[in-house]
């Protein structure tokens, strides 16, 4: 019995479930069931690469996300030959964080900076409210269903987006659309606040 529990727990490869080359070859083929696999067996190394980087858990999920979109549509566009994971996708977030971080601190090196600690001088409180205050009514000027869809997603992080889908009664292509659509607009409300 406790051998059928630890088995449940990390099933052995090829046993109950397709090897990466079965999903990697259905991914890129374009099915929605191949990524979904690759997802779930790979994002855990994704977040946690992003850990490594300094990130805060829940951006970390945003960041892994967001990569996982990224190579979707890489492949959907028909850029994508090959696909070796997780180091693909771990490569892509640490782009994406790297991206971030110059973003955020002006003149950032790649690695080895350190993003100044929350909370600073009262200017930088200052600032960080008027970041805030931007992203605030960036998200008030979405659509009702587009904010429900958001603040759903991320308020269950455990979710992935066909099950979040399910509860929300819309295609897993749609949600992910609404989330990149508001990501992308409380993106540009921080950037064009930025001095």
């Amino acid at each position: 019995m406790a051998a059928d529990a630890i088995r449940s727990l990390f099933p052995l490869p090829g046993v109950d479930e397709p090897d990466d080359g079965a999903l990697v070859r259905a991914a890129l083929a374009g099915d929605g069931a191949g990524w979904a696999g690759l997802i779930e067996r790979h994002n855990h190394r994704v977040v946690v690469s992003l850990l490594a980087r300094g990130l805060l858990i829940d951006r970390a999920r945003e960041l892994a996300q967001e990569t996982w979109l990224r190579l979707i549509e890489s492949q959907r566009a028909g850029r994508l030959a090959r696909l070796e994971l997780p180091g693909l996708a771990i490569v892509q977030a640490g782009f994406l964080a790297a991206n971030e971080r110059r973003a955020l601190v002006p003149g950032a090196a790649l690695d080895g900076e350190t993003l100044p600690a929350p909370g600073g001088n009262a200017e930088d409180r200052a600032i960080d409210r008027q970041q805030l205050e931007r992203v605030r009514r960036a998200l008030g000027a979405c659509s009702p269903s587009a904010r429900r869809v958001f603040e759903f997603v991320y308020d269950h992080p455990e979710l992935t987006y066909p099950e979040a889908a399910a509860r929300l009664g819309l295609s897993s292509q749609r949600v992910k659309q609404i989330v990149c659509e508001v990501r992308a607009r409380l993106r540009r409300s921080l950037e064009e606040g930025a001095p």
